[in-house]
């Protein structure tokens, strides 16, 4: 691969970085929804949700900081546990998943949830029996094998905690656990190494850029028509990764 190539395939990386830590700080969620499928493009998948699990950890672990006394640690209590389990899962299947299954598996799940968000359906299953092992233990795998789990988690979260500030901080205290756990059971299986520590040290001016831009930029769309884009950017995202590696089968 050529100078030119590697110079190319860098500069997309930053922009899709850059481009979901933006969406991250205006809209709460979905780093790793933005940036997985885009990223797959130009490196190993296997390699993509370790990365942004490494960039998510710095964030999510200040905003848990910053928000610890306000944190419901019972309702944490109800969800860690089955976060962790779901995690360990998900991260095992991801190491074992062949190169060409899991650039589809993450190219559909992208698609689905774009599909769902443009047709008003993102929150997560009314909590019937599912109850909140249910909520975590999907969540987990999900966050586990694509990076992106946390809805879950909010849509148990917002019917248990009705004060904003309490949400919020347990929200982020629960994502920073799961960030450090999955980059925990991703170096125990072999998926984080000293070349993926670089890249991700290379990203961070990225996450930073899209962090301080989320911070100043004057949003002229509602929020509706924010997440219209957004899941209509997932549906394509998701769509060219899946066409990408059919040819790999």
């Amino acid at each position: 691969m050529s100078w030119h190539e590697v110079g190319g395939d860098l500069i997309f990386a930053w922009l899709a970085i850059a481009t979901a830590y933006t969406v991250f700080t205006l809209v709460g969620f979905g780093s790793a929804l933005i940036a997985s499928a885009p990223l797959a493009q130009v490196m190993p998948v296997a390699q993509v949700i370790p990365l942004l699990a490494l960039l998510d950890c710095g964030g999510s672990s200040l905003r848990a900081g910053r928000a610890w006394r306000a944190v419901a640690w019972s309702a944490l209590a109800k969800l860690a546990p089955g976060m962790a389990l779901g995690q360990l899962l998900g991260v095992y299947v991801l190491s074992r998943l062949p190169l060409a299954w899991m650039a589809l598996a993450l190219g559909g799940f992208v698609v689905v949830l774009g599909i769902r968000g443009l047709l008003g359906r993102m929150n997560a299953p009314k909590e019937g029996r599912l109850g909140a092992w249910g909520y975590a233990l999907f969540g987990g795998v999900l966050g586990g094998l694509f990076g992106s789990g946390g809805f879950m988690y909010a849509a148990w979260l917002e019917r248990q905690l009705p004060e904003r500030e309490v949400f919020r901080a347990t929200q982020a205290v629960l994502i920073a656990l799961s960030t450090t756990w999955r980059i925990a059971l991703c170096a125990g299986l072999g998926l984080l190494d000293a070349a993926l520590l670089w890249q991700a040290l290379a990203m961070l001016p990225a996450m930073l850029a899209g962090i301080w831009l989320g911070q100043h930029i004057d949003v002229k769309l509602s929020r509706d028509q924010l997440f219209r884009i957004l899941n209509a950017l997932l549906v394509v995202s998701g769509v060219s990764l899946i066409v990408r590696h059919l040819a790999l089968l």
